[in-house]
């Protein structure tokens, strides 16, 4: 890593919240970055209850086309790109940094190697990313192709399962970004177990047993303080951050903002 960086990193830890709430946190926390009230900082959080979350660019309608239990579920719009996810028993992480950060060079799409290094450092030996798979999809640019759920689509920097504990190497872990003129936020879903056989991936609990949140929080912890070489310290979000997520919730519980695609 780059010498210049600063030795620490805020570290947020959040229980599960229902889907408005998480996106307009991590909005909430990239404008603040962005204008530099709050310093770079890392989140892990949780959903509750289970929601599919539309990437950016995504159409409703192909909320649709899936099965009724699906159909059934919360939803909430993202405004990073990529395919539907649905969110259940997984961590989610965010990033969030100044947009001139040593972590995003040569650009930006060097953090998804940052912290996919992380996410492989903390499942162990059985996982991988895309690009050394066997099969490796072409990257996609554009959120409006490939399948509905980012599980069933691949990047080559996705984290999967290996050839030896899977052939198949399904998909593990994702992440999408949202990128201003002042700031950066990275999120990503690691998954812990699944219930709902629509979305296909690989899960955390199939290669060590039963890992719960905290559990899953602590080793992801520990990953990225080696991975990045910082000393995380935990913090709470500051009273402007949490009137912001408050305020921003009100957008991301709209019908018209979920539907506007």
């Amino acid at each position: 890593m780059d010498s210049s960086q600063s030795t620490t990193l805020r570290l947020l830890v959040h229980p599960p919240r229902d889907g408005p709430f998480n996106m307009a946190c991590d909005e909430a926390l990239l404008e603040s970055v962005g204008s530099g009230e709050s310093p770079p900082t890392l989140r892990f959080y949780a959903w509750d209850p289970p929601t599919i979350s539309l990437g950016y660019f995504q159409s409703v309608a192909d909320l649709q086309t899936q099965s009724p239990e699906l159909r059934s579920l919360a939803v909430v719009r993202r405004t990073t790109g990529g395919g539907a996810i649905l969110h259940d028993r997984e961590v989610t992480y965010s990033l969030t940094l100044p947009i001139h950060h040593p972590w995003l060079r040569p650009n930006a799409n060097r953090l998804y190697e940052i912290a996919h290094d992380a996410v492989c450092l903390a499942v162990g030996s059985h996982a991988a990313f895309a690009r050394d798979a066997a099969r490796a999809d072409r990257p996609q640019s554009s959120s409006q192709r490939g399948p509905f759920f980012c599980f069933a689509r691949r990047h080559a920097l996705d984290v999967v399962l290996n050839a030896a504990r899977d052939p198949a190497q399904p998909k593990l872990a994702g992440s999408a970004q949202r990128r201003t003129r002042t700031s950066v936020l990275q999120h990503g879903s690691i998954i812990l177990r699944s219930r709902f056989p629509q979305q296909p991936c690989a899960t955390w609990s199939s290669i060590d047993g039963t890992v719960d949140v905290p559990t899953a929080v602590e080793l992801l912890r520990r990953a990225f303080e080696s991975t990045l070489r910082v000393r995380l310290t935990e913090d709470d979000l500051r009273p402007a951050e949490r009137a912001r997520a408050e305020s921003l919730r009100t957008k991301y519980s709209d019908p018209a903002w979920t539907n506007r695609r």
